[in-house]
């Protein structure tokens, strides 16, 4: 499943290909639950003609802010791959959604276990509202992040996954954090010390950015 990192990987790729900027010129839907609860004719009328101003990763979501006022949201789950390419590329059996961009190009988002979803939504009101705080925002402070954890007796480990707790946690950066910071994942997240506390945020980040670095 990928998890921040991976995400915030795809997003540099996306950006570095020149996505930003680009319109949308036609859409092909191959799977027509990636983009539900919108039909396939629905999708493509929203998409059609509408321009890239800003690719952007929120917790484990790429997201394209469109000309249209819309934000197309993508979740990988967990084989989806979003990719730029030529036109004239190859394709195969497992791209579910192929969108046509005015420089000839099309995004394709490949998915063997069709899993993965890819749909519009409006600026506010949409999935990602109910979004905790992202982990390297300079605005989680250690005294925010404290406040929260005091508030919760639940287990460290559970509650770090909790995206309404802190956005863009999984498996294995939730369990390299915790060991880093020498904590136990059954521990009540109320009953951590102030230092505790800061170790914990301090080993989230250390991970993440080592991530990213390796390029997930």
């Amino acid at each position: 499943m990928p998890e921040l990192p991976e995400v915030e990987t795809v997003v540099n790729d996306l950006r570095a290909a020149g996505l930003e900027g680009r319109v949308l010129r036609g859409v092909r839907v191959r799977w027509p639950r990636t983009v539900a609860p919108d039909t396939p004719a629905q999708f493509r009328r929203r998409l059609h003609g509408a321009r890239i101003t800003l690719v952007r990763r929120r917790a484990k979501f790429i997201v394209c802010e469109l000309s249209s006022g819309e934000l197309l949201l993508t979740h990988l789950r967990m084989t989806g791959r979003l990719e730029v390419v030529p036109a004239a590329a190859p394709h195969d059996v497992h791209e579910r959604v192929i969108i046509a961009l005015d420089d000839g190009r099309e995004l394709r988002f490949h998915d063997p276990r069709k899993f993965g979803r890819m749909h519009c939504a409006p600026r506010t009101g949409n999935a990602l509202d109910a979004l905790g705080p992202e982990p390297l925002d300079t605005a989680l402070t250690a005294r925010a992040f404290q406040a929260r954890m005091a508030a919760s007796r639940r287990m460290l480990k559970p509650l770090l996954l909790d995206q309404t707790f802190i956005a863009g946690l999984g498996n294995i950066y939730v369990d390299e954090a915790l060991w880093r910071a020498r904590l136990h994942p059954c521990r009540s997240a109320a009953a951590l010390t102030s230092a505790e506390t800061r170790r914990l945020l301090d080993a989230i980040r250390i991970v993440l950015r080592r991530g990213i670095r390796n390029l997930g």
